[in-house]
């Protein structure tokens, strides 16, 4: 196993969530959270560059779909994996976030497990969409 850890950056306006999320990534990875898609996008443009994004899409200031634009439309984002970890299961949603380009789409609540290897997979095959 080589010695740097993949870093994943939370973006999640909730925080019990949020503290879930890191607590159960940070054992394997290198953990990043922040509150809304404003303060992730402040943290991406310092040129931190995260391996993998797991972001809500139900946020205050700036939404999950507007970051998810933002990003994709930069250069030097736009590569970034994306899973999104949302309440919202409505079809329109999926696939607004499809057209967007993430790599794969969770509904809370979520199973850990499943999360796992979700992201494992993302991060081993970005290419690959994960969707079912």
């Amino acid at each position: 196993m080589n010695n740097h850890r993949k870093r994943i950056l939370i973006v999640e306006d909730h925080d019990s969530i949020r503290f879930l999320l890191g607590t159960l990534l940070s054992k394997s990875y290198e953990v990043v959270t922040k509150r809304d898609g404003l303060e992730g996008m402040a943290w991406l443009t310092k040129g931190n560059l995260p391996d993998l994004i797991l972001l809500d899409m139900s946020m205050p200031r700036l939404s999950g779909g507007d970051f998810l634009k933002n990003i994709r439309q930069s250069g030097f984002f736009c590569d970034i994996p994306v899973i999104v970890v949302s309440g919202n299961d409505g079809e329109d949603d999926v696939k607004d976030c499809l057209r967007w380009g993430v790599n794969d789409y969770l509904t809370k609540p979520f199973n850990p497990i499943s999360l796992k290897k979700r992201i494992e997979t993302v991060l081993t095959e970005p290419e690959m969409f994960v969707l079912n």
